[in-house]
This record gives C-alpha cells, structure tokens and sequence, in this order.
C-alpha cells in the first residue's frame, strides 16, 4: 500500500499503480511519453494542452457556469495562445 494515497474513506491510486493496472491510462502515458521523446512538445507544452483539453470540455459541458473577470481573462488568453500559427509561437 505503499504506493497508494488516501483521500477521505477512499484509497486512491497513484500514477505508477494507474500505469501498471489501467490499460487506457498506460496508453496515454506513453503517447504522451513518445511526443516528448520525439520532441514534438516539452512537457510544459503537453501539461498545458491537457489543462485547456479539460476547460474546453467543461465549457461545453457547463454552459451555466459564470466565470469571474480574472478567469475569462486566461480562457481568452489560452484561446488566443492556440490560434497563434508556429512561427508565431515561442
């Protein structure tokens, strides 16, 4: 139990017991492992593009949500990071 971390009444687990005993997770792990190994992304890049993955999916999932002005500010700010084009891009 060494690798497992408690959260409330529920035993969660963690990456590397995720990775061992969840087929899907191992997947993305290592397609997201093969990106950074063939320099297509840095792991920022790829930790950013999971974050807006997960708010554009709420967005369209959560229509009734309000977002104070401070969060619309970097929703645009990441929508207009994505639009750059390559050369653009740092």
């Amino acid at each position: 139990m060494k690798d497992e971390i408690k959260e409330g009444s529920e035993v969660m687990k963690t990456p590397r017991e995720k990775y061992d005993n969840d087929p899907e997770y191992h997947n993305i792990v290592n397609l997201i492992e093969s990106f950074i190994e063939r320099a297509k992304f840095t792991p920022s890049e790829l930790r950013e593009a999971a974050i807006y993955a997960c708010i554009r999916y709420e967005i369209r999932h959560h229509q009734a949500i309000v977002f104070d002005f401070e969060t619309e500010r970097a929703f645009k700010a990441l929508e207009d990071f994505g639009r750059r084009t390559p050369k653009e891009k740092p």
